[in-house]
C-alpha cells in the first residue's frame, strides 16, 4: 500500500499533470440541477478579463464526497479551472489562476500566489513551484513549497 501511494504522490506532485489532465475530455453526465453550488472554501481562484470588458471569478470546487465522507482534492479542483480555461480560450485577454496560502480555505483569504498565466495570444506561463501530494485520500498542494520557491513574479 505504501508504494502505491507514493507512485500516486509522485505522478500527482507536478503541476505539469494537472494541465495535461485538464486537456483530457471530462466525463459527460445526463444529471441535471437547478442548484447553483457556490464553495466556502477554495484554495484556487481563477479570474478572467474579457474580450467585451467583463472580468469573471470563479472559485475551485474542492471537496469530493464519497459514501458521505469529505475529502479534499485540490489537484482535480484546478483541472477544473484550467478545463474552464481551455473552454473559453479566444474569448478572453487574460486568465489568472491564483491561490491562497491559508489553511481554512475561507473565500474571504488573500489569494496572492499566481499559479497559472493565459495570455490572449496562447502565451502562458507556469508557477514551477506548484506542486501536488497525497495524504490519504487527499490530494493537496505542497504549500510551504509553493510559499518558499515562488519567484517574485509569481506573488502578486
Amino acid at each position: 500500500m505504501e508504494k502505491m501511494s507514493s507512485k500516486l504522490d509522485l505522478a500527482l506532485n507536478d503541476f505539469r499533470a494537472a494541465i495535461n489532465k485538464a486537456q483530457e475530455e471530462p466525463r459527460q453526465y445526463n444529471k441535471i440541477s437547478n442548484n447553483v453550488y457556490k464553495p466556502e472554501q477554495s484554495r484556487f481562484k481563477l479570474v478572467i478579463w474579457f474580450n467585451d470588458g467583463n472580468r469573471r471569478t470563479f472559485y475551485s470546487y474542492d471537496n469530493v464526497y464519497n459514501n458521505k465522507i469529505v475529502h479534499v482534492d485540490e489537484h482535480e479542483a484546478i483541472c477544473k479551472l484550467l478545463r474552464l480555461i481551455h473552454q473559453h480560450a479566444g474569448n478572453f485577454k487574460n486568465a489568472q489562476i491564483y491561490a491562497t496560502l491559508d489553511p481554512e480555505r475561507n473565500k474571504a483569504s488573500n489569494y496572492n500566489y499566481l499559479i497559472y498565466w493565459a495570455k490572449w495570444n496562447g502565451q502562458v506561463t507556469k508557477n514551477s513551484a506548484a506542486q501536488f501530494k497525497v495524504e490519504g485520500k487527499n490530494s493537496l498542494l505542497i504549500l510551504n513549497r509553493l510559499e518558499v520557491y515562488s519567484e517574485k513574479q509569481f506573488v502578486k
